[in-house]
């Protein structure tokens, strides 16, 4: 079922990012200023609320955030700002 306009006009995105010292992602910041933690963003992914991430399952058998693989470097999470 495609979402009409008005429904994905509700999702947010992340913008920027904050790292570990080992480069992984811990926090992100959604347009709307909200920041999340891993976890707090892994549920907002999970359930729909970011329209510029999807969830996975690594091979540790943890679940993960990624990008939307669509070409655009720009939806790539390792290309957000830091903040």
């Amino acid at each position: 079922m495609k979402k009409s306009s008005k429904e994905s006009s509700k999702q947010e995105k992340f913008v920027a990012a904050r790292r570990n010292p080992d480069g992984t992602l811990k926090e992100f910041k959604s347009n709307t200023g909200k920041v999340y933690d891993y976890e707090q963003a892994l549920e907002a992914v999970e359930n729909g609320m970011i329209e510029n991430a999807l969830p996975f399952t690594g091979r540790d058998g943890a679940r993960h955030i990624r990008g939307i693989n669509d070409g655009d470097e720009s939806t790539n999470l390792s290309n957000l700002k830091e903040f």
